[in-house]
């Protein structure tokens, strides 16, 4: 039986995964520090992140690592949370690169997690980031993400194929912003988030699942791939979606700036995750033929409906 190993593979996007490689026949190993809930998919098998154990047995003959590990950027922005966020991220990376290079068969291939919020923010009509743009953005946000791909950069063995995978949004019901989005939706708050103008780039988690095994199999690609659905949509056209299918009679109060910002703090989040605009598409999917099964955002949030 092939495995896969996903280290940080207890949270929603790592589950989701994992349910669909079980179905497919594949052996899954989640690295976690914490231990199985009833419903998890997949062998648990502890880790710290950032020490070597017997956990590294795990990726001998393994056919793919997906390393998703990482502190969630959900949080006020404090010393010790980004301390946090950053270390999580760029240890984890470390420390398994080192477990491969001790592999009598290292994994065929390692697809490392990072963000499309490493672009710098993209307003009005401007044409979207795609994997070609160098033009990355400044901030706490963006300093993880270079600090986390330059640890997988640094940590691959030679031989072994890598990919970054710069995630965008995330829709789905399992986790991640959609049910507080589609919460505060139903509580008639569904209105613009500040500005409004603001880009989005989103991905529906069926096609989160389908990349990732698509770039799996694909022994021709490597390298960064961003992955967000090719049709990004503006904050206001968003949450217009989100009310048309979640608030009662349509209806959503907007949320200036200034009330962003001072819900983050008593929400202990950061407002430059609803304010910052993204503006990602991908141009590595297009090209290698990858079919998104909800490229627009009016299907996608149908499907979240049901």
């Amino acid at each position: 039986m092939k495995k896969v190993v996903l280290p940080g593979g207890s949270g929603f996007l790592g589950q989701a995964l994992a349910g669909s490689l079980l179905a497919d026949g594949y052996e899954v190993v989640i690295l976690s520090r914490g231990k199985a809930r009833p419903e998890s998919c997949g062998r648990f098998v502890t880790w710290d992140a950032r020490n070597q154990g017997e956990w590294g047995r795990e990726l001998d003959g393994a056919v793919a690592v997906f390393n998703l590990t990482g502190r969630s950027v959900d949080c006020r922005y404090t010393e010790a949370n980004r301390r946090l966020i950053m270390d999580s991220r760029v240890d984890s990376t470390h420390v398994l690169g080192e477990a491969m290079r001790k592999c009598e068969e290292p994994p065929k291939v390692w697809l490392n997690s990072s963000t499309a919020t490493i672009y710098e923010d993209r307003r009005g009509d401007l044409v979207p980031h795609d994997e070609n743009s160098g033009d990355y953005g400044s901030g706490f946000s963006v300093e993880v993400a270079r600090a986390w791909e330059k640890a997988l950069q640094d940590s691959v063995p030679d031989g072994v194929r890598s990919l970054v995978l710069r995630v965008s949004i995330v829709l789905g019901q399992g986790g991640g912003a959609f049910p507080v989005m589609k919460r505060f939706a139903s509580l008639g708050l569904g209105g613009s988030q500040g500005p409004g103008s603001q880009w989005m780039s989103w991905l529906h988690i069926d096609d989160w699942v389908g990349i990732a095994k698509f770039l799996m199999e694909r022994e021709d690609l490597s390298g960064v791939v961003n992955l967000a659905a090719p049709n990004p949509v503006t904050n206001a056209a968003f949450m217009k979606g989100m009310r048309r299918c979640f608030a009662p009679l349509g209806i959503g109060f907007p949320a200036p700036g200034i009330a962003v910002r001072l819900g983050a703090v008593f929400l202990r989040t950061a407002p430059e995750l609803v304010l910052k605009s993204r503006k990602v598409v991908s141009s590595v999917l297009a090209e290698s033929g990858y079919r998104f099964k909800y490229p627009e955002l009016r299907g996608a949030l149908e499907d979240l409906s049901t």
